[in-house]
């Protein structure tokens, strides 16, 4: 993360900064987080597709298989400026259940006869079931936080008709009992949804790792839709169930909220937390309880290290940031 000298933050990796070095950079399909996990899967999208990443993660979270389309309809709060608009997610609202409850029934009954359906099976996460696919493409809620959403407004032979549904959305919303609630405790209102990742369940999925360790939810949609054994994230699970010859995919995600809220210090506590995973795989890489590494950087880079790589010692351990800034 540029600056973090400035701001007087040093993140402690060696071991990740050792495994980096000396590793060979490989060119990867999927250029983010999302991207990458589906081409691991053996799924891509389309050029005028989204990746269904709202039905896969849905299953995770407890929903049913079905042949739905489905999108991510999260809830955001919406930051007019004197010549932007500004959008904040839900980890920054603290969405009440009854909050959610209210506003998905309040936007089915508006909705109805369009055959749309709105579910949360958890405050923070929201769901939109439309009967039939629409000529859309969507962006990612990851890549808006923040910023102006004008450059990220759907686009697609339908874009003219979502950009005004969701504007009547925004409308629906501005009046509800539950925001006039939800002002009245000093707590901001919900102010519309985003929609992005829709499309059904992939009817093919290929991987071939025998087990998957994750915290996020697509990667445990994905292992499932795939049949494949998921497991939370512990190193000590990862040691004990470690078989050699067996290929496992280890899918970490903490980084990446800190990266959204703008917050280095953060960001270096965590990266300080995924050492600790970079020292259990070098070790096991000396040990040769694993054959090779691979560490998707999930920027179209993958970098792949096997046991003779650690002795490329004339390849000097450099600085995390020099990797993020891109240097060579």
């Amino acid at each position: 993360m540029p600056g973090l000298t400035e701001l007087g933050l040093t993140p402690a990796a060696p071991a990740l900064e050792t495994l980096l070095a000396r590793a060979n950079v490989i060119e990867t399909v999927g250029d983010s987080f999302e991207s990458t996990l589906f081409g691991l899967f053996g799924i891509s999208s389309g050029l005028d597709t989204d990746l269904p990443s709202a039905a896969v993660s849905r299953l995770a979270e407890g929903g049913k298989r079905d042949k739905a389309f489905w999108f991510h309809a999260d809830p955001v709060f919406l930051k007019a400026t004197s010549d932007r608009l500004l959008l904040f997610d839900a980890e920054m609202l603290d969405i009440r259940p009854e909050d959610a409850d209210a506003l998905t029934k309040l936007f089915n009954q508006h909705f109805a006869e369009d055959g749309w359906y709105l579910e949360a099976p958890h405050a923070n996460r929201w769901y939109l079931r439309l009967p039939i696919m629409p000529a859309l493409n969507t962006s990612p809620l990851v890549d808006v936080i923040g910023r102006n959403i004008d450059q990220y407004l759907p686009t697609g032979e339908e874009a003219k008709k979502w950009r005004s549904i969701l504007n009547e959305v925004q409308m629906l919303f501005h009046s509800a009992t539950a925001n006039t609630q939800r002002e009245a405790a000093r707590l901001l209102p919900i102010k519309g949804i985003w929609l992005s990742g829709g499309g059904c369940l992939p009817e093919e999925v290929k991987a071939n790792f025998t087990w998957v360790m994750a915290n996020d939810l697509l990667s445990q949609g994905l292992s499932e839709l795939s049949g494949i054994e998921c497991n939370a994230l512990s190193l000590d699970a990862l040691t004990q169930k470690h078989e050699s010859g067996n290929s496992y995919l280890i899918s970490y995600h903490s980084l990446l909220r800190a990266v959204l809220a703008a917050d280095p210090e953060s960001w270096v506590n965590s990266l300080n937390e995924f050492e600790c995973w970079a020292v259990a795989l070098q070790r096991m890489l000396q040990k040769k309880q694993i054959k090779r590494l691979s560490l998707y950087s999930c920027d179209g880079r993958v970098f792949q290290i096997e046991r003779q790589g650690l002795c490329r010692f004339w390849k000097p351990r450099r600085a995390i940031a020099d990797y993020l800034l891109g240097r060579k």
